[in-house]
């Protein structure tokens, strides 16, 4: 007679649990893995779409402005274009700044990046697992990586509580602010800037809960992966703006 699976709690039962007890919880995560990763999803997505909605006027404003500052540094090229062109020019930018354009772009943008970041984030974490010999399912992984991410969704809350309260978006996030220039473009192109940005309390929490993870499979090891699991992660949101400084004019 075979035995009967007693299911385990639900999600929304050991959510408060990452925040108290993590080692256990993610244990738990990994241990039945099916179907976890859906309530950091629909979190994550929840407080993205809740921050776009009170921070569309903002979000728009900007990308006028980003859009303002490249048209004066293509000024000269502009000029040397026949009139049709240069009106063709204008008309497609004033369209790339349309609030529908900015919001849906930025809404495809973040989920682009949500869904890389959990499928390198738990492969890193996957092949740090087999190297110290553990045996486990890289789906096991993935649903426990999707739990470490509820900081960032916490962190959408806070910026929008930030609009509300200030009425304009954070300018410098994170430790980014000590080394801005106060020129956004350059400033998108600093590999420096972008690093300090993602420096905040919540990426720390975020690399406690990479760790707890980690506890969570083996306990041997633990800082080490965390620790490269870090330093690629970092390393990953710099190459961006390494690409976007090459673009750059040459002195």
């Amino acid at each position: 007679m075979s035995a009967i699976e007693i299911p385990g709690p639900s999600s929304v039962a050991l959510l408060p649990g990452i925040v108290d007890r993590p080692v256990q919880t993610l244990a738990e995560v990994i241990t039945r893995p099916r179907w976890r990763w859906v309530l950091p999803a629909l979190l994550t997505l929840a407080g993205l779409a809740i921050f776009l909605v009170v921070a569309r006027a903002q979000l728009v404003e900007q990308a006028q402005e980003q859009q303002s500052l490249a048209m004066q540094s293509f000024g000269s090229q502009l000029g040397d274009m026949p009139a049709e062109q240069q009106e063709q020019v204008r008309q497609q930018m004033e369209r790339f700044g349309s609030p529908a354009l900015v919001l849906g772009s930025r809404f495809a943008a973040e989920i682009a990046s949500l869904i890389l970041a959990w499928l390198i984030g738990a492969l890193i974490l996957f092949f740090g697992e087999l190297l110290r010999g553990r045996e486990i399912g890289y789906n096991q992984v993935f649903a426990g990586f999707s739990w470490t991410w509820f900081p960032f969704a916490l962190r959408y809350l806070v910026e929008t509580g930030w609009v509300l309260v200030s009425g304009q978006l954070v300018a410098n996030p994170g430790l980014s602010y000590f080394v801005a220039s106060g020129d956004p473009m350059a400033d998108a192109a600093n590999p420096l800037w972008r690093l300090a940005g993602y420096v905040d309390v919540f990426a720390l929490w975020h690399v406690v809960l990479v760790y707890c993870l980690t506890r969570a499979m083996d306990r041997k090891g633990s800082v080490v992966i965390t620790a490269v699991y870090a330093v690629l992660s970092l390393a990953l949101r710099v190459i961006p703006a390494l690409g976007l400084a090459s673009l750059g004019p040459r002195g």
